[in-house]
């Protein structure tokens, strides 16, 4: 378990997160834009910028030293941040794209582990 903590794992998983993001940005701006609804486009947008805020983010913890931010504490923002993206953005690129409502409940679900792994950020910096 200890390897997929490891920093060069969590760039690898940034990059992959981010790509996913155009790849996505790409499907609905050249194909799909002019079905949706402004409320579709607007969860959508708001998905994106979700992904690559949280995308960039894990990069930047995985780029920091030790003297920074402590390891334990970069590892659990980085996986709050991976949930958050999966549970969140995911959920609303699902409801938008396949119109999968069965997923909605999970939504709220990565906007907590946002908001956690936010939290932990905060309180790692208190402790020094």
């Amino acid at each position: 378990m200890r390897f997929f903590f490891m920093s060069k794992n969590w760039i690898r998983i940034s990059a992959i997160s981010v790509l996913l993001c155009i790849f996505i940005g790409i499907y609905i701006s050249h194909g799909m834009a002019q079905q949706f609804t402004v409320p579709d486009l607007h969860r959508y947008w708001t998905a994106v910028i979700y992904h690559v805020l949280h995308s960039t983010t894990i990069l930047i913890l995985a780029f920091s030293s030790d003297s920074f931010i402590q390891s334990i504490y970069r590892n659990i923002i980085s996986l709050c941040f991976l949930l958050g993206i999966v549970f969140f953005c995911g959920t609303l690129y699902l409801l938008i794209i396949f119109e999968l409502s069965s997923v909605a409940f999970l939504t709220p679900v990565g906007g907590f582990a946002f908001i956690f792994g936010w939290i932990t950020l905060f309180f790692s910096f208190l402790k020094r």
